[in-house]
């Protein structure tokens, strides 16, 4: 699928406003499942009637947790400066919790979905703000991670990024998916101490040369 081919997935419209991660085991490959007839695409009608319900929640999830959001910058980690702009480090945030804010997905109608909204995550993104499990805030890799997928939405914009996201999982499953496969890939460089690559660079390249 080309790029710019993404955006007239549900006719335009973006799918999911997130970038989420399982740590301790991939992500089961979701699609678009109906029960009754098996995968299927979101309609455009249902997009339509859901996205506005999405969109209000995750607002108000970011405002409600606002207060608790730090800058990445607050946890003095010795590596990401050295992958990230200082002033990205400032300005992206976590919110470290004991259980991910995931969108009622199933309130919405898209009970097919349940598998997803249910899932037990490390971290999700929104914008440029992410949340993390208590458990692993300490773990330098995992915002490493997270951070990729904040420059992804501020490099493809929000529509164009969910857009993407959103084909990514119908196609290829969770890990495979382009915008996760490139979070992954930069994470494991990370992790293996590889050469030392400016994050902003490698993601524009990356995403240029997606198909």
């Amino acid at each position: 699928m080309r790029r710019r081919e993404v955006i007239t997935l549900l006719s335009g419209a973006a799918a999911w406003p997130l970038a989420a991660r399982a740590q301790q085991q991939a992500m089961p490959v979701i699609g678009f499942l109906n029960d009754q007839t098996g995968t299927c695409r979101l309609t455009p009608e249902e997009f339509h009637t859901t996205y506005p319900k999405l969109r209000a929640w995750i607002q108000k999830t970011l405002e409600f947790y606002e207060k608790n959001a730090k800058p990445v910058a607050s946890m003095h980690f010795v590596r990401l400066p050295l992958y990230f702009d200082p002033s990205l480090l400032e300005t992206a945030k976590f919110i470290a919790i004991d259980r991910l804010p995931m969108p009622p997905l199933s309130a919405m109608g898209l009970s097919r979905f349940a598998v997803f909204e249910q899932g037990d995550f490390n971290g999700i993104t929104y914008l440029n703000r992410y949340f993390i499990k208590q458990a692993v805030v300490t773990e330098e890799a995992i915002h490493f991670h997270e951070l990729i997928h904040v420059i992804q939405w501020r490099l493809l914009g929000p529509e164009d990024f969910l857009s993407a996201y959103a084909s990514g999982l119908d196609e290829f499953g969770y890990e495979n998916s382009p915008l996760e496969k490139m979070a992954y890939d930069a994470e494991a460089a990370f992790k293996r101490s590889s050469p030392i690559f400016d994050a902003e660079k490698f993601v524009a390249e990356q995403l240029g040369r997606l198909p």
